[in-house]
């Protein structure tokens, strides 16, 4: 019997793949975190190297700032803001060290301007300087609040007493000044709500006949009025009046003159046809008598 063939069996080549795509992925996360690691440092760069710029600038930003609020270009609030806005824009640390001297500079320099701006409206709206008593009084008034601004300042000025008698603010006065001149004033100077009306004889028309015979009216002798808006509005309406009276009187007259010279023309001819009818009658009379 012969002996069985030796079968030798050979392992399979061992299969690497896996092993290779955890190292081709560990590579490329390693690459990635190399390219973010980079991508931060270059952007910390950046920041830094903008915070770094921004600080340099800072100084002459708290100059400029300062300068602006001494010279009330801007105010305390918009100071504030635009140290504040600047930090946070360039990454620096708040800037309240800062923001206290502002806070002190302006608190400092406020009472002065205050009064000069006081001082500037009394003259611009009253036209005369404020007292001390008023002084005072608008300075304990901002320092309470009740003025927020010196616009709140000027605007009660507008609505006191003192101003609103020495300007006319309303329609009325401003068209009856047009209208009339300036109000009169008393012995103390103030407005007592009367306009003087000056007459001009040219604004009447003259009548050569007996105006008040032919018509049994007689019209007003107009002249200077001084009184009340009504008043003068009443005059310059008994002008207008009197003008149309006028008027119609010499129209009137006209056409009775014109009647007249017309009448007289009809009889003169009504007296001559009747002439000429009686001279015929006589005529006709004459050569009946001469035939007969």
């Amino acid at each position: 019997m012969g002996r069985a063939p030796k079968v030798t069996y050979q392992a399979p080549p061992k299969d690497d793949t896996f092993a290779k795509y955890l190292e081709y992925t560990k590579a490329q996360e390693t690459q990635a975190e190399q390219r973010a690691a980079q991508e931060r440092a270059e952007a910390k760069a950046a920041a830094d190297a903008r915070t770094a710029s921004g600080a340099a600038a800072y100084g002459g930003l708290f100059q400029t700032t300062q300068q602006q609020l001494s010279q009330g270009l801007i105010g305390y609030e918009s100071a504030a803001n635009q140290l504040r806005d600047y930090a946070a824009k360039y990454n620096l640390a708040p800037p309240e060290a800062d923001i206290q001297k502002l806070t002190q500079q302006y608190t400092a320099a406020l009472p002065g301007k205050r009064a000069t701006g006081i001082s500037a409206a009394y003259e611009e709206l009253l036209g005369r300087q404020a007292t001390g008593e008023e002084l005072g009084k608008a300075q304990e008034r901002f320092q309470q609040g009740y003025y927020g601004s010196m616009t709140d300042f000027k605007d009660s000025l507008t609505k006191s007493q003192e101003y609103q008698k020495k300007f006319n603010q309303s329609y009325l006065d401003n068209y009856y000044d047009t209208m009339f001149g300036k109000q009169t004033t008393d012995e103390k100077g103030e407005k007592t709500g009367q306009r003087t009306f000056k007459f001009d004889s040219n604004l009447l028309p003259e009548y050569s006949g007996d105006l008040a015979a032919r018509t049994k009216v007689k019209t007003p002798s107009f002249g200077d009025v001084t009184g009340t808006p009504f008043e003068l509005q009443e005059q310059v309406q008994n002008i207008r009046d009197t003008r149309q009276y006028v008027y119609s009187a010499g129209l009137t007259n006209l056409q009775g003159e014109i009647d007249k010279e017309t009448q007289k023309l009809k009889n003169e001819g009504a007296k001559e046809v009747s002439k000429i009818g009686a001279a015929g009658s006589l005529y006709s009379n004459l050569v009946s008598g001469f035939w007969s």
